[in-house]
């Protein structure tokens, strides 16, 4: 396939090694003038395979409207013109323009002065325009319908019908869609030419690349669920989406409770907020994204490593489309749904309808969430010590010693400031659930649960911490339960009638040479 040098050099830049299956298909023919019809999900690279072909054909000396680009929503819209403005990075006068409903009208006007050979927008904004006379179709060759069957489903069909009579009848004519519902079939065979189909989607309708998991959990539950999830697999780029407005609102405000970097979209925020969000989540200034399904149809950002369902989609392409979002273009991908009692049906119902596997898991322990916490925090204070100067703290440090302070000391009260969140955290329980049996944390009631300040860095076993507390409590070694060794800490459980004599005992004991911290875990309280 030869195609202009610019684009080649932007594309090289942009990471295209290789093709993938919709691309290999669809640029060939679009070179050649065919009519396509695609049937492609999203992440399958559909952009680049009509923006290629399009900006090697488009006359960018010409000052007339050459291709039109129509989408379901303009969040799509943007992410196209902004794909787009990267394969045309070194081609000279290419001017693109977005018209979307949300923005200032006039403020497209003056876009639209500039004579751009390329428009990209929504249904109602381009009629909007077309009725003003601010835009003028009879030279466009080139057009493209990406998602139609969202587009049926919005209610844009005859807004698209009256789009077409503004454009000639010898235009080369593009459509993508998921799914091929009878309208949309019968779209195409009314405005399409011949048209050539072309598909990358196979029997099974979720991408291998992504790893499909899900978690039995209560519902009240889930928020913590979330917050284990992200601290264990520590995704670069994360979506969320939850089925309601008003559950996005009350988990992203709980999320910035927990410290996790996040914002979100739906439908009833302002339209530049919406994009405000969505270019920061783009940029990697917002870790974490929650969101709606409406919100975020079509929404294309390289790099999300994992898509959380915190609420079962309500149908299975729904969640076809969710996890879609991730694994893209041969990168690997998670997907973790939480599932509360009355969600659990659904999950088969999905497995049936996506011809995929999702497997069951269980929600790590919050013990497991403070090893690996603590383990990235080693790692941040090697690297801080091997890369930045350390003039400033040393002064404080040498001002802590003048004052007869050891310096472990001083080293071990700055961690438990620092760990002082962690301490005050609220759930600690195992809130993994079968709804089949009573819930298994009931039977730990009757017991209190001690933190130690030494772990697996100090070869700590199990038989050390059964003979550490034996030998100063009058307690026998089976009546200690529930012992987990971490990195640089560990945990064990006695009957609530213990707990008193145990505290006082250990305090400042030592084991494996080491000075001993003990401290209650408190259960949350709900």
């Amino acid at each position: 396939m030869k195609i202009k040098n610019e684009i080649q050099q932007a594309i090289t830049e942009m990471g295209f090694v290789n093709l993938t299956p919709i691309q290999e298909q669809t640029i060939p023919l679009l070179l050649m003038g065919k009519d396509v019809i695609g049937n492609s999900h999203t992440g399958t690279g559909k952009t680049a395979a009509f923006g290629i072909p399009l900006l090697e054909m488009i006359d960018f000396t010409s000052d007339e409207i050459q291709a039109l680009i129509i989408t379901p929503t303009r969040e799509l819209s943007v992410q196209i013109k902004r794909e787009l403005s990267n394969i045309s990075k070194y081609i000279d006068n290419c001017r693109i323009v977005n018209v979307y409903g949300g923005e200032i009208i006039t403020k497209q006007f003056s876009q639209l002065k500039k004579k751009p050979q390329i428009i990209i927008g929504t249904p109602g904004r381009i009629i909007d325009h077309l009725n003003r006379k601010t835009m003028d179709f009879n030279s466009v060759k080139y057009l493209v319908l990406d998602e139609a069957d969202e587009m049926l489903k919005m209610g844009f069909v005859e807004d698209i019908e009256t789009i077409f009579t503004f454009t000639p009848s010898t235009r080369q004519t593009l459509m993508f869609s998921a799914t091929m519902p009878k309208r949309i079939v019968e779209l195409a065979k009314k405005y399409l030419v011949n048209p050539e189909v072309v598909t990358s989607v196979g029997d099974d309708l979720t991408n291998k690349d992504i790893s499909q998991y899900y978690y039995k959990v209560k519902r009240e539950n889930k928020t913590e669920a979330i917050y284990r999830l992200l601290n264990i697999y520590r995704p670069t780029l994360a979506l969320i989406f939850c089925n309601t407005k008003a559950m996005v609102d009350k988990l992203t405000e709980e999320l910035i409770q927990r410290k996790i970097n996040c914002d979100k979209i739906h439908g009833d925020l302002p339209q530049t907020t919406r994009l405000d969000v969505l270019n920061k989540f783009h940029n990697g200034v917002i870790e974490v994204l929650v969101a709606t399904d409406v919100a975020a149809r079509g929404l294309d950002i390289k790099d999300v490593e994992a898509v959380f369902n915190y609420d079962v989609p309500e149908k299975a392409d729904y969640y076809i489309h969710r996890i879609g979002r991730t694994g893209r273009i041969g990168h690997i991908g998670y997907s973790f749904t939480l599932v509360s009692k009355g969600e659990v049906r659904q999950i088969a119902e999905i497995e049936r309808l996506s011809n995929s596997k999702i497997k069951k898991r269980t929600i790590p322990t919050y013990e497991k969430v403070l090893d690996v916490k603590s383990t990235k925090f080693i790692e941040e204070i090697k690297e801080i010590v091997q890369n930045e100067s350390l003039e400033k703290e040393y002064t404080v440090l040498n001002q802590l010693v003048a004052d007869n302070l050891r310096e472990d000391e001083i080293i071990a009260a700055l961690l438990k400031k620092l760990n002082a969140l962690e301490t005050n955290h609220k759930n600690i329980d195992d809130i993994n659930e079968d709804f089949n049996t009573e819930n298994k944390s009931r039977n730990r009631d009757d017991q209190v649960r001690f933190h130690l300040n030494i772990g697996k860095e100090s070869n700590l076993t199990v038989s050390d911490i059964l003979d550490f507390v034996t030998s100063h409590v009058k307690i026998s070694k089976n009546e200690i339960k529930d012992i987990a060794i971490l990195s640089t800490f560990s945990f064990f459980s006695v009957d609530k009638k213990y707990g008193p004599v145990v505290l006082d005992n250990l305090k400042s004991k030592k084991l494996k040479g080491k000075r001993i911290f003990i401290s209650v875990f408190r259960k949350s309280r709900r």
